[in-house]
């Protein structure tokens, strides 16, 4: 009896707190709810409290991830980059909670934790993300390519060019623009023959990822210039134009002679921005004898933009 007095108020304690903790978490969890609402609502009565609703729950940190980590299966865009904002904002706190949330069969739980922990772009997330690169789902390795390269982790650089070589073009899009947010010259190989991959958007951010990567890669095209198809010499003459890379002015005056009306009607552009002098004087006299349309249209433009430099 004596043993039974003494355990009854400790086992009374015990059962208070308990009921106590559950308590404070249904008040946090309705409190997050509440806010959510407000902050990812698209009425008019909600929109002068939606920002200042994102910034409470960030305020609040780690106490609001566990409830806002289960809104992650939301099928709501509002929701979803409501979402994105808020954890983007609670920063790092919330990548461990964002990694276990990854272990999910809901692909909208799955795609929506991958791009918050891109959002966040902690480097301690690229090995739960790398694994992702597998998936047999498409949308999930782009989202997942996509996170690594906003996490700018050089030790990500050979996974990620891997998957310049993915069957589903929007994937190859994805680690092409990963990789020029890494911004690791071991990538410039991978991305200059991705300069002639089928699909457009591949191209395009294989020739900006160049251009954020800057010289290593410029002098790279340099290099392998003469052995480009035309469609790669072009994007190669437009990383030029846009990193101002000067070495390759020498180049660029010789192709504004060349027989392919594409390649003279980039190079003039890209002459035009690397070099003043060379580029007038070769516009001009090209300009009297050009007869092709495309070419004449990037005359005009190569124009333009030394006479903007002038100002």
């Amino acid at each position: 009896m004596w043993i039974s007095n003494r355990i009854l108020p400790v086992l009374l304690i015990l059962t208070v707190a308990a009921i106590a903790s559950h308590a404070a978490a249904s008040t946090i969890d309705d409190k997050v709810d509440d806010l959510f609402l407000k902050a990812s609502s698209g009425e008019i009565r909600y929109q002068d409290i939606v920002q200042p609703s994102k910034d409470e729950l960030i305020e609040m940190g780690s106490d609001a991830v566990p409830r806002l980590v289960t809104k992650l299966s939301s099928e709501d865009a509002r929701e979803r980059n409501t979402l994105v904002d808020i954890f983007r904002g609670i920063g790092a706190l919330a990548v461990p909670a964002l990694i276990e949330a990854l272990e999910t069969d809901n692909l909208y739980a799955l795609r929506n934790a991958l791009q918050c922990l891109g959002e966040i772009g902690e480097r301690d997330a690229t090995e739960s993300l790398l694994r992702y690169f597998t998936d047999e789902h498409h949308s999930v390795r782009s989202a997942a390519v996509t996170a690594v390269g906003r996490c700018h982790d050089s030790s990500a650089v050979d996974p990620c060019v891997n998957l310049l070589s993915d069957s589903v073009e929007s994937v190859r899009k994805s680690a092409a623009v990963a990789l020029g947010r890494i911004e690791d010259a071991r990538a410039t190989g991978p991305l200059i023959r991705a300069l002639d991959d089928v699909h457009f958007s591949v191209r395009m951010s294989a020739a900006r990822s160049l251009t954020s990567i800057g010289s290593p890669a410029c002098d790279a095209l340099l290099n392998k210039c003469d052995s480009l198809s035309v469609m790669a010499k072009s994007l190669a003459f437009e990383v030029w134009a846009n990193s101002a890379y000067r070495p390759a002015a020498e180049i660029l005056l010789s192709e504004t002679y060349s027989t392919d009306p594409h390649v003279r009607g980039f190079a003039v552009v890209a002459l035009a921005s690397v070099s003043d002098e060379k580029a007038r004087d070769r516009i001009e006299k090209l300009s009297e004898t050009e007869t092709d349309l495309f070419v004449l249209s990037r005359l005009r433009a190569a124009m333009n933009l030394l006479e903007s430099k002038a100002e």
